[in-house]
């Protein structure tokens, strides 16, 4: 376990903890802007940080994030406590909302605001090891970098943001479960027609967790309101995912798992539990062939960072590709279950799953 977690700390050792979330409204005027709506279950502290402890209330809020110029697309960069809004991301503006209806009323006038075909709500849960800072910035980074219409929201869970608090961040995705359904509720209780799920690393975990805990008091409610999910590089064992969809009565469409056998991430924490793999490195899917899921595989790309553990949201090279004749917007986010057809690389078919070897374009 020792080697173990010495490897985990030298692989991981970019990844900082990050509290530091300070305001400055300035940053408006050099960045651009992307507005980000947060649920929390992250307490607040005194100095108005929502840190790493845990609260039974679901905090909502919108926030105004600046996005540096001359940014390479994929990276993110984050000045913690001093930020440069020339270089950093750097929230701007937070508005706290005092109640579930304010909350829906402000989701509703969002997108009463877009064009009819731009009204989608997408929601980011984050992985393990993230900030309230890392999960805003990431939510706002894959709207600027995919160009997504509607709304975007990021559900942030009180994750320890440290490179070695991997078990509380395990024991604190189970307790995020009752936030994320409630904020899910709230999100359709506003009126959206379209709400998009996108989750990464052990916020697959907490998805799927949650989900199945909707299904089970509210059978076919996830296909009913949901237009589609995707799970990036999700750090779930096999078994215990395919417990979880049989809790569905049919799976939201279309559902999208993004694996990467060079996922370094995945490969330490399959090896912390004694595994072969996770579901995130999974290569054979014929194990899952009975159900309406398209696997991608994109271990043909690089992420940039030391460990290839976000390579959907980070790789400038496969973000052009999924973005290129708007294949999220005018495919995916419109709930097309056929919105992988025009992804470069080898596909195979088993039965109703589908897998893509994705390949540079």
């Amino acid at each position: 376990m020792r080697w173990l977690l010495v490897i985990l700390t030298l692989t991981l050792a970019a990844c900082s903890d990050r509290t530091a979330a300070p305001i400055v409204p300035e940053a408006l005027a050099i960045g651009s802007k992307q507005t980000v709506f947060v649920g929390t279950t992250r307490m607040e502290d005194d100095n108005n940080t929502f840190g790493i402890l845990r609260s039974n209330e679901l905090r909502l809020l919108e926030l105004d994030v600046s996005i540096p110029p001359q940014r390479m697309v994929g990276t993110i960069s984050d000045g913690q406590e001093k930020p440069d809004p020339k270089i950093d991301f750097v929230i701007a503006n937070r508005k706290d909302i005092g109640s579930d209806a304010d909350f829906q009323n402000r989701i509703r006038r969002s997108l009463a605001n877009k064009p009819t075909d731009q009204q989608e709500v997408v929601v980011f849960i984050h992985g393990y090891n993230n900030s309230f800072a890392d999960a805003t910035f990431r939510t706002a980074q894959l709207a600027e970098d995919l160009n997504l219409p509607g709304v975007s929201i990021a559900y942030s869970w009180p994750s320890r943001g440290h490179v070695l608090g991997y078990e509380y961040d395990n024991d604190s995705a189970l307790f995020a479960r009752d936030g994320l359904q409630k904020l899910l509720e709230n999100i359709r209780s506003s009126g959206a027609r379209r709400i998009v799920v996108v989750a990464h690393s052990l916020g697959s975990n907490l998805t799927m967790e949650a989900l199945r805990q909707i299904e089970l008091s509210s059978p076919g409610w996830s296909s009913r309101n949901l237009s589609g999910v995707i799970l990036f590089s999700p750090d779930i064992n096999v078994d215990v995912f395919r417990s979880q969809t049989s809790a569905f009565k049919e799976l939201p469409q279309p559902f999208l798992i993004f694996s990467s056998q060079s996922d370094k991430i995945l490969r330490i924490s399959a090896r912390l539990r004694w595994e072969k793999e996770r579901l995130g490195t999974l290569l054979d899917i014929s194990s899952f062939d009975d159900l309406p899921i398209d696997f991608v595989d994109v271990t043909a790309f690089e992420d940039g960072g030391v460990g290839n553990h976000f390579v959907g949201g980070s790789s400038p090279t496969l973000l052009s590709i999924l973005k290129s004749g708007n294949r999220l917007d005018d495919g995916f986010l419109q709930g097309k279950s056929n919105v992988t057809v025009g992804l470069p690389g080898r596909r195979r078919v088993l039965r109703n799953a589908t897998q893509i070897i994705l390949a540079p374009g």
